[in-house]
């Protein structure tokens, strides 16, 4: 994860489920300018809690109700909130993310190069890794990176989520396995999901780097 100046996330603890029976109290969030300056540092004792709450099915109908009604169960209020942008929506999702800034919570957004039908264990479609290495579709990535800098505040994202699997499309698993690459002394698979996420972050960052905004990479 990359550490800028105004962004420093190093530890993020995700806990999606911390249920605390009969507790019914709205949790309460200190209200702050959504459009001021932020700095997110490493807390001195602890660390972040944050959940992946129940968007739907394809985890980005994001609303405050479905938040609140989160706190109030587990009793705390939720440092950072995961979401989903897949990308047969090719959009940004600018308002999934200021629901979630506007409540005072960091976003963390799992990118993933799927298309339609959302279906897992199917194999690579139209956004797969080798199509993102050409550049096939660098015009999207470009114009998901243009609407994350104008969102202008600090997230988390991150690329291809669960890669490690066999369920999802970008799976190395689907790219050469455990073949081996000569030429990059790494197993084909790995190989190709990482050459991709390069690609993409790279992009991404010399988009964003101009303004004063910052994106962790996971």
């Amino acid at each position: 994860m990359r550490v800028d100046a105004v962004f420093a996330v190093v530890v993020v603890a995700i806990a999606s489920s911390l249920a605390l029976p009969g507790c019914s109290k709205r949790v309460a969030v200190q209200h702050v300018d959504p459009n001021g300056p932020v700095e997110v540092v490493i807390p001195e004792h602890g660390a972040y809690t944050g959940a992946f709450m129940d968007f739907g099915d394809e985890e980005d109908d994001v609303t405050l109700e479905t938040i609140e009604d989160f706190e109030t169960m587990v009793g705390k209020h939720q440092a950072i909130i995961a979401s989903s942008s897949y990308w047969g929506e090719q959009s940004f999702p600018t308002d999934n993310l200021n629901v979630i800034w506007r409540h005072g919570s960091l976003p963390l957004v799992f990118w993933s190069p799927w298309d339609k039908p959302y279906e897992e264990d199917r194999g690579p479609g139209k956004f797969n890794l080798n199509e993102i290495i050409a550049g096939t579709w660098d015009a999207y990535i470009d114009k998901w990176a243009d609407a994350a800098r104008d969102f202008g505040h600090p997230l988390i994202v991150v690329f291809g989520v669960e890669m490690n699997g066999t369920w999802f499309p970008w799976s190395g698993a689907y790219y050469g396995g455990a073949e081996w690459d000569k030429e990059h002394n790494n197993w084909k698979g790995p190989q190709t999901f990482r050459t991709a996420y390069r690609h993409v972050v790279d992009r991404v960052r010399l988009i964003i780097r101009a303004r004063i905004m910052s994106i962790g990479w996971v």
